[in-house]
C-alpha cells in the first residue's frame, strides 16, 4: 500500500531467516533479461481490466466492448473510446434528468414569485413577473461532467486516433442542451445519481481519471493529457485497488477485508496523553484474506524493480522497508487476533523483468512470500497468476 507516513516500524533484531526462491531472482551473470516492461507500456486492454476491477465495474468487460478496445494504442484513446461509447449508450436509453432551479420573466406566475426582483426591474409595468421554479432538465451535474470531459478530449493538444476523435465529437454533440462545468477535485463528490447508476458511475470514474491526468493551460484554455501510467502514485493506487477488487470478485475461498476492516491495531500502544497518542501512526493493510485455514495480509508495491540490488554483489535483495512494514502488520495482528490460523504475508509487485519473482521466507515464525504478476500477458494468464498468488 502507499505508506500513510514517513518512516517504518522498528527493525527486528537479527531474526533467523529461512529463505527459498523459485525461479532466478539472483541478478548478475546468472540472470537473463529477455524483456523489460516499463510501467507506462502496460497494454491498453490490460489497463482497462485494471480499471474495471479497481472501480468494481467488472460487468463492463463485455466481449463486444473489449473487441473495440483491443487495437487502441494510447491511454487517451482508451478513455475517449470508453467515454464516447458510454455516452451514446446513455442517450439511446434515455439520459438522466433532474430538477434544476430556474428564474425567468413570465407573463403569469409559475412556482415562487421573486418579489424583490420583480419590483426592482419594474416588471409589472410590462405585465410580467420574475419567477423561481424547478424544471425537469438534462442539464444536471453528472451530464455536465460528461460533456466537459468529452470537450477536454477534443483539445488540439491531445492526440487521439482519428476514429476515436470522431466518436468523441459525435458524443459531445449528442449532449446538446447540457452546459459545461469547471471541474475541480471536489466536483465529483457533489454528484447525486438516480437512474442508470451503474453506467453513470463507470463513466464518471473515467471522467475523474481524465481530469486527474489533465493539465489546462490557463492562457489558451487548451488541455494537455499526461499518461497516468507514468505517474507512480496513480499506478500504485490503481494496482492496490485492482488487487482488492480482483479478489473480491474472482475467488470464494477467502473473505476479503472481513467486516470491511483493514486497520490493524497496535498490540501495545500507550502514550502520556491524547495528543501524543494521536501521533502514533495508523496501520492499514491493503488486503486481508481470511479462511478457516489461512489468514493472509497482502501488501501491494508498485516498484520498477521488485528486488533491490545488493552493493557490489549484484545479488537481488527483497526491499527491507517492505519486509519491516509487513512484519509489523503480522506481529500486531497476530497479537491482537490470536484465534485462528497463524498469519502469513504476501508482498505483490508488478513484474518488470523476464523472470518472475517467487520468493518465500520465514521471519519470526511468519511465512512471507514476495511475488510478481506479469501485467504484459494475456488477461487469462494474469487471472491465473493472481489466483496462484493466494493458492498455497
Amino acid at each position: 500500500m502507499v505508506p500513510a507516513h514517513r518512516g517504518h516500524p522498528d527493525r527486528p533484531a537479527s531474526p533467523r531467516v529461512l529463505v527459498r526462491f523459485a525461479g532466478d531472482c539472483r541478478g548478475g551473470r546468472g540472470r537473463t533479461h529477455s524483456r523489460r516492461l516499463t510501467l507506462d507500456s502496460i497494454p491498453i486492454l490490460n489497463v482497462y481490466y485494471l480499471l474495471c476491477y479497481a472501480w468494481r465495474h467488472v460487468q463492463e468487460r463485455d466481449t463486444k466492448r473489449l473487441a473495440s478496445l483491443a487495437d487502441l494504442s494510447t491511454v487517451q484513446d482508451l478513455l475517449g473510446k470508453v467515454l464516447a461509447t458510454g455516452v451514446n449508450h446513455l442517450v439511446r436509453r434515455g439520459i438522466a434528468r433532474g430538477y434544476v432551479e430556474r428564474r425567468e420573466d413570465l407573463a403569469g406566475i409559475r412556482g415562487k414569485l421573486a418579489v424583490s426582483e420583480t419590483a426592482k426591474r419594474a416588471l409589472r409595468s410590462r405585465a410580467r413577473a420574475a419567477c423561481d421554479f424547478e424544471e425537469l432538465s438534462v442539464d444536471i451535474l453528472p451530464n455536465r461532467i460528461l460533456r466537459t470531459s468529452l470537450r477536454s478530449l477534443l483539445s488540439p493538444r491531445i492526440t487521439l486516433d482519428r476514429s476515436v476523435r470522431g466518436e468523441v465529437r459525435s458524443a459531445y454533440r449528442r449532449l446538446d442542451g447540457v452546459s459545461r462545468v469547471r471541474l475541480k477535485r471536489n466536483t465529483f463528490g457533489q454528484v447525486q445519481l438516480g437512474g442508470q447508476r451503474r453506467v453513470y458511475h463507470h463513466l464518471l470514474s473515467v471522467c475523474r481519471l481524465l481530469h486527474l491526468s489533465s493539465v489546462v493551460d490557463e492562457k489558451t484554455g487548451h488541455t494537455t493529457f499526461r499518461d497516468f501510467r507514468r505517474d507512480k502514485a496513480t499506478m500504485w493506487r490503481l494496482f492496490e485497488d485492482f488487487v482488492t477488487g480482483f479478489y473480491e470478485r474472482e475467488q470464494r475461498l477467502y473473505r476479503v477485508n472481513p467486516g470491511g476492516r483493514r486497520r490493524i491495531d497496535w498490540a501495545d500502544a500507550r502514550a502520556t496523553d491524547a495528543a501524543n497518542r494521536a501521533r502514533i501512526p495508523v496501520m492499514e493493510a491493503d488486503v486481508i484474506l481470511e479462511s478457516p485455514d489461512r489468514r493472509i495480509i497482502l501488501d501491494t508495491k508498485f516498484y520498477r524493480d521488485a528486488l533491490a540490488r545488493g552493493r557490489g554483489t549484484g545479488t537481488g535483495k527483497l526491499h527491507s522497508n517492505n519486509l519491516y512494514q509487513l512484519l509489523a502488520y503480522l506481529r500486531n495482528r497476530q497479537a491482537t487476533r490470536p484465534d485462528g490460523a497463524r498469519h502469513e504475508g504476501i508482498l505483490l509487485y508488478p513484474q518488470t523483468d523476464g523472470e518472475p519473482l517467487r520468493a518465500e521466507v520465514w521471519l519470526e515464525g511468519f511465512r512471507i512470500q514476495a511475488r510478481t504478476v506479469d501485467l504484459d500477458r494475456d488477461w487469462r494468464l494474469i487471472r491465473g497468476e493472481m489466483l496462484g498468488v493466494i493458492g498455497g
